[in-house]
């Protein structure tokens, strides 16, 4: 959290710490255009403080101007700021490496002396494409990936955090859970771990990643090689309801097939995780 003309200036991801000021400052380069977690929290922040919405139009680049103005208009329809005030200084390098430490904080620790050297090597190479801070290291991953071949843990755990960080801001069109159709959440993302993460305390295996609207929160959890056949189903273009998927799985021809009873358990981890959900 920094100060700017006696206003406390949120940074995001935010770590849930409200300052005692009536009034908050968000960022247009933190807000606009987002969905899913982060704009629980605004609405949430909202509900206790008043926000004012710093923009730095002039700042935007020119390739996304149009739809940041755009976004724009949303985000003040729903977050309906008391003011808007426009910044007129901004140093982009300073600001896009203090987002990097909050949304990589163990990749940086990883990295100790070389992230500083990495990180500028990376800012030169990459135009900036977006107006969220946040989206300019979604290539992060795979530019450490060509400095570090064979650390194969360091890049998982890379993909990992960018993962969490990519689902806290989308806007994804959530489901109502209304009918008995099973689907796919559509905030699903995967990772497979090759070997035993330390960095993540976590054993090598297939991650799901989802984010959890009745939670507010970005979950992950372990499958075997039984629910990622499930959810190639449910990836089809039929629809099924939890039975219609029971009995489609028991069909599966596989070399130790699970009972019935396996198959409807699994079903309902999947269920319970938000992997999939009722649509």
């Amino acid at each position: 959290m920094s100060k700017s003309n006696d206003l406390a200036i949120l940074s995001f991801p935010w770590d849930g710490v409200l300052p005692e000021s009536a009034q908050v400052v968000v960022r247009d380069f933190d807000v606009v255009g987002v969905g899913a977690l982060r704009q629980q929290q605004l609405l949430k922040i909202k509900a206790e403080r008043e926000i004012v919405l710093q923009t730095h139009s002039s700042f935007i680049p020119t390739t996304v101007r149009a739809i940041y103005d755009e976004e724009l208009q949303r985000t003040l329809q729903w977050l309906t700021p008391s003011r808007v005030i426009a910044e007129s200084k901004f140093n982009f390098e300073e600001e896009v490496l203090k987002t990097f430490v909050r949304i990589f904080p163990k990749t940086h620790h990883q990295l100790g002396v070389m992230s500083s050297k990495l990180c500028a090597e990376y800012l030169k190479e990459m135009e900036w494409s977006s107006w969220l801070l946040q989206d300019h290291w979604r290539y992060f991953s795979g530019f450490l990936r060509q400095k570090y071949m064979n650390k194969q843990s360091l890049i998982e755990l890379v993909q990992w955090e960018w993962i969490h960080a990519w689902l806290e801001i989308q806007p994804f069109v959530m489901l109502k859970g209304s009918s008995k159709h099973l689907l796919v959440n559509p905030s699903l993302q995967t990772l497979n771990l090759s070997h035993d993460n330390e960095h993540i305390q976590c054993s090598s295996g297939l991650y799901t990643f989802v984010y959890d609207q009745e939670s507010v929160k970005i979950t992950e959890a372990k499958i075997d090689m039984y629910e990622a056949g499930l959810l190639d189903l449910l990836m089809g273009d039929r629809e099924y309801t939890e039975e219609q998927l029971l009995e489609m799985a028991l069909l599966e021809e596989l070399s130790s097939p699970p009972t019935r009873d396996q198959w409807q358990k699994k079903i309902e981890a999947l269920l319970a995780s938000k992997v999939i959900v009722k649509a």
